[in-house]
């Protein structure tokens, strides 16, 4: 019974007992011919009265603090009651000696709405069971919302902790019939080391849920990362970023760059590459590194990829548009990236063929890059959309070719014009390795498909590549990627 309980049940005594008194006064000066009347079974039902109003009153009170302190659909702790318990454990405690750990199930939004509410609901109780059966018996669980569960442990040690949580994720195995044939459970996991025990509780918790966001950028599906201050910083400045990217985007600040292409075999400049930069107003030029993968996350890359493909529309109108009236300017091909989050867009095909016909471009003057892993995420997605792409007129071209473990069965599904090796062959002097780019190349000819070698450093992998048959050069060998008033000049250069 803790101190509020125990207040509230002095308090509703003592009010019993002065019912109780007050009604023994009235007793005392009401007429005696009406006091032969029999007042004893009138008290005992007045106390008893009393008494089942004071337990009924107890009995909600207790019903209301239960709702407070835990959480209705699994029986553990609430985050409140969490935090405040865990306050009076670190009071006492010393630093470095405990943890808290952050559980999340991945996309279980999307899990809920195939299997219905009450399958999920059903998914989190099971959880919630296994986890009480399976933590520490001086661990602390709380539900900190639909599927993030926070535990309090007391161990820092890496390996421990690490085995601990293995130990409560072992619950997928034991779902029985909740999860259908080919369903799984993927979890994230972050874990925050508690040194100061001074700090706020849910200062901790959100460090231990940052540590977990950054363990999901890894490839393996049952991670456990460890928040470090870096963290807090990189944090810090995606909050900075995504406060600024729209005043950005506004002000015209992203801006494409380009790097050239040439052919192999006559060192003539092709065509080029189109690659985002930030040219921030305070920072200068931002990299790609520095800002593509969190728009990617949070959606932003889709209205960089269309700026950046508008841009090069009007670049090929300006240029076509550039010779002498006598002349005609060189055709040329650029490529632009598309970005996952575009497959999920089914206007794509048609969105980018209505900007190339605003600028007059035929649709086989731009190429459309996808990267080889995008097939990891949804094929069946991908292919839908290069069909759709290539169905309007634009070339295609697969990039990181080689990088993934899907590559030979691309082959025979893509609509692609162009593969690009990934620049990962490019950096041995294996035997092997140099086997398997010149077999990619040979293939590649027979299937009436180009090949692009990207990441080009040195003139011995230049050499190499164009002995070996591969049709266009891109890399720091011949130029870095370069503004589009440096590329329009190198142009007008090469036709000097």
């Amino acid at each position: 019974m803790n101190q509020k309980t125990a207040r509230q049940l002095v308090r509703n005594f003592f009010t019993t007992l002065c019912i109780f008194i007050l009604f023994g006064s009235i007793y005392l000066f009401v007429p005696k011919r009406i006091k032969e009347i029999d007042f004893t079974i009138l008290f005992i039902l007045l106390f008893i009265s009393s008494l089942a109003t004071y337990y009924a009153s107890l009995a909600h009170k207790r019903r209301i603090q239960r709702i407070i302190d835990f959480d209705e659909l699994t029986g553990l702790m609430t985050t409140k009651n969490f935090i405040e318990n865990v306050e009076h454990i670190l009071k006492t405690a010393k630093s470095d000696e405990y943890s808290i750990i952050s559980i999340d199930i991945e996309k279980f939004r999307y899990l809920a709405d195939a299997l219905g509410t009450d399958t999920a609901d059903a998914i989190i109780k099971e959880l919630a069971k296994h986890f009480k059966k399976e933590a520490p018996s001086d661990a602390l669980i709380c539900r900190n919302y639909t599927d993030n569960f926070i535990v309090l442990v007391k161990a820092t040690f890496r390996p421990i902790v690490e085995d601990q949580v293995l130990s409560l994720l072992s619950v997928v195995e034991k779902m029985g019939n909740l999860l259908p044939l080919h369903y799984t459970l993927d979890f994230s996991i972050g874990v925050y080391v508690i040194m100061n025990t001074n700090e706020k509780v849910q200062s901790m918790i959100e460090k231990a849920n940052t540590a977990r966001k950054f363990g999901m950028r890894s490839f393996n599906p049952r991670r456990v990362s460890f928040y470090d201050e870096n963290m807090k910083i990189t944090t810090e400045n995606e909050k900075e970023i995504i406060f600024d990217m729209n005043r950005a985007f506004e002000e015209n600040e992203f801006i494409a760059y380009y790097q050239p292409k040439f052919r192999f075999q006559d060192a003539q400049i092709i065509g080029a590459e189109a690659l985002v930069r930030w040219n921030h107003k305070t920072k200068g030029i931002l990299p790609p590194s520095a800002f593509v993968p969190l728009f990617e996350r949070n959606g932003f890359i889709q209205k960089i990829d269309l700026l950046v493909f508008e841009s090069v529309c009007k670049f090929l109108d300006k240029w076509n548009k550039s010779a002498p009236e006598d002349k005609t300017a060189p055709a040329i091909t650029i490529s632009c990236n598309l970005s996952r989050m575009q497959l999920y867009n089914p206007d794509v095909a048609k969105e980018y063929a209505e900007i190339a016909s605003k600028y007059q471009i035929a649709p086989s003057k731009i190429e459309i890059e996808l990267t080889e892993s995008l097939m990891m995420d949804n094929k069946e997605r991908l292919l839908k959309a290069m069909n759709e792409i290539k169905k309007v007129g634009f070339e295609i071209s697969v990039d990181d070719f080689g990088s993934g473990f899907s590559s030979l069965g691309l082959l025979k599904d893509i609509p692609a014009n162009v593969i690009k090796l990934d620049k990962s062959f490019l950096g041995s002097e294996s035997e092997r390795e140099h086997i398997i780019i010149k077999s990619v190349i040979t293939m590649a000819k027979d299937l009436d498909l180009k090949t692009v070698a990207e990441g080009i450093e040195d003139k011995e992998q230049a050499e190499l590549l164009k002995n070996m048959g591969c049709d266009i050069a891109q890399g720091y060998l011949y130029s870095k990627p370069i503004p589009e008033k440096d590329f329009e000049n190198l142009l007008h250069k090469a036709l000097d």
